[in-house]
């Protein structure tokens, strides 16, 4: 399962734009794509207080509060590839910057052959990396479900637990379950993820508090989870 974003002016170019894009992943993917299609900047916000799960973003830079929006979907979204839809009446000064890390650029007016060359090429090379990741080459962990696989980033995830005789990953109000031992998956980890609770493996690099006389750890977004005794003091030098 893929989760693709698009941030898009309602326009002609809109609705080329939803074509294309499943005719590529007809193409390229077998998995089964989220698609989810936004158009205005506050539905964009809302959204993403929810922090859902994102692997790849389309993102048209001349809707509204486009420019303003995207330093800041970037911090909370650093590693899935981005798209930029652009026209001349923006200066690329504006969006091809370092901290915004634009893996490919589409400019207005297009011919349909550019659209259906620069989407491919965009989506074939997150599948890619997909398969890199399957064989352990990537900065993502693969989640196997009945829907397909998942690719969930590990800047992504806040904390991994165990119950009901599965592992789940909570990835914002999300979780998705698989079935792993919590023993094994704390050395197939980067080791900025620590075992807090002999159920509960979290992201270290979430952590915006940890409370010892509270036996809980609280992460960024209002997340928390336990801290068990055993674990104190391997957790108790963590910066946060």
């Amino acid at each position: 399962m893929v989760f693709l974003l698009e941030y898009l002016k309602q326009e002609k170019s809109s609705v080329q734009m939803g074509v294309a894009v499943k005719d590529a992943i007809a193409m390229i993917s077998d998995d089964y794509w989220d698609i989810k299609q936004i158009f205005a900047s506050k539905e964009l916000q809302e959204y993403l207080k929810e922090k859902p799960l994102v692997n790849l973003i389309i993102y048209d830079i001349c809707n509204e509060n486009a420019l303003k929006l995207l330093p800041e979907l970037r911090k909370s979204y650093p590693q899935p590839q981005l798209m930029i839809l652009a026209d001349m009446s923006v200066s690329p000064m504006e969006y091809i910057r370092p901290d915004l890390r634009v893996s490919s650029l589409l400019l207005k007016p297009w011919t349909k052959q550019q659209l259906t060359d620069v989407l491919y090429d965009f989506l074939n090379d997150y599948c890619e990396s997909c398969e890199q990741a399957a064989n352990g080459g990537s900065d993502s962990y693969v989640v196997e479900t009945r829907e397909g696989t998942i690719n969930i980033p590990y800047e992504q995830i806040y904390f991994f637990e165990a119950r009901e005789k599965k592992i789940y990953v909570c990835v914002g109000k999300e979780a998705y379950g698989f079935y792993s031992a919590i023993d094994k998956l704390v050395d197939e980890l980067p080791p900025y993820f620590a075992r807090c609770h002999r159920g509960f493996i979290v992201n270290t690099r979430k952590i915006k508090k940890i409370m010892l006389s509270q036996n809980i750890i609280y992460l960024s977004d209002g997340y928390g989870v336990p801290l068990s005794r055993s674990y104190k003091a391997a957790l108790k030098g963590i910066k946060h």
